[in-house]
């Protein structure tokens, strides 16, 4: 028999003075309320009532055990309107991991607006791109982009492709690539050792950097073709700085998730988060311009 359904019940007859009256108010039978007055006395092995046709008083150590289980209940409660104002407005630290090639993406709108939303909550943002876990460092979300995805305690937000991308002042003075064969005319730069798997040693790159930053800026100064992550160039896609090309040529498939250290509900502030990356990169009409 569950102690607090017992305990609650001890309380009501306490504050109503006899049983029947405690069993309409908390809407079971009187019968009911009777066992869970005996099992307390059976577990405790003590009598909690002074019993008689008119009066039921309570014992010394009845006293002493209803003063208890008001501060339970009052602390049961307090917990839940803690639970159910958390859930409602959430707050605390939420401590996020992602890639350093987020930087220039549209990462700081998703901040930007996720805060505007939920003030309350304090972000502690850190770019790394070593390996890690949620147990390192008391993280609640690591963000990555690779071509596996394993469900166990993941969350998907998106899926992606590889693509190449030039500027619009590039393609005025070089012929933009209609085939993977094209490409042989180009200059092109590429983000790992990983994509030269993809066809690409058509045309040797002239450039391999694990920093999409650094190849983004090559680009835009017209030195060539970057091939990248849609995720990680929305932002100047979107501005107008490149335009991708080779539209018929795509990689195997990017996951886009997130990792958490929970593997079934996870906190709200984690919930509302997640919820509010994909509902940014899903709909970009209903997001202000990037500029």
């Amino acid at each position: 028999m569950d102690k607090l359904d017992c305990i609650n019940a001890f309380i009501t007859v306490v504050e109503n003075g006899n049983f029947s009256k405690a069993a309409l108010e908390l809407n079971i039978s009187r019968d009911q309320v009777s066992k869970r007055i005996y099992h307390l006395e059976s577990t405790f092995s003590t009598s909690l009532f002074i019993r008689n046709t008119r009066n039921m008083n309570l014992t010394t150590s009845g006293e002493k055990f209803y003063s208890r289980c008001k501060v339970i209940q009052n602390e049961l409660k307090a917990a839940t309107n803690d639970f159910i104002y958390d859930q409602k407005y959430p707050e605390g630290i939420l401590t996020i991991q992602a890639p350093h090639s987020f930087t220039k993406t549209c990462f700081p709108e998703i901040i930007s607006k996720f805060k505007e939303q939920y003030p309350s909550i304090i972000i502690n943002l850190l770019f790394s791109d070593n390996e890690s876990n949620t147990n390192e460092g008391n993280l609640d979300i690591i963000l990555k982009i690779e071509e596996e995805f394993d469900e166990k305690n993941t969350h998907l937000i998106d899926t992606y492709y590889r693509r190449f991308y030039g500027t619009p002042s590039y393609f005025t003075k070089h012929r933009k690539p209609q085939t993977i064969k094209d490409l042989i005319q180009h200059n092109i730069f590429l983000h790992s050792r990983s994509d030269l798997k993809n066809n690409l040693t058509i045309s040797p790159p002239k450039l391999i950097c694990n920093n999409s930053d650094i190849l983004l800026d090559f680009c835009k100064e017209d030195k060539g073709l970057i091939f990248l992550p849609e995720f990680l160039v929305k932002k100047s896609e979107h501005n107008g700085e490149i335009i991708r090309c080779l539209d018929d040529f795509y990689t195997p498939k990017l996951y886009f998730y997130a990792i958490t250290p929970y593997a079934e509900k996870s906190p709200k502030k984690i919930q509302v988060f997640l919820d509010c990356v994909k509902d940014f990169l899903s709909n970009p009409e209903t997001n202000p311009p990037i500029s």
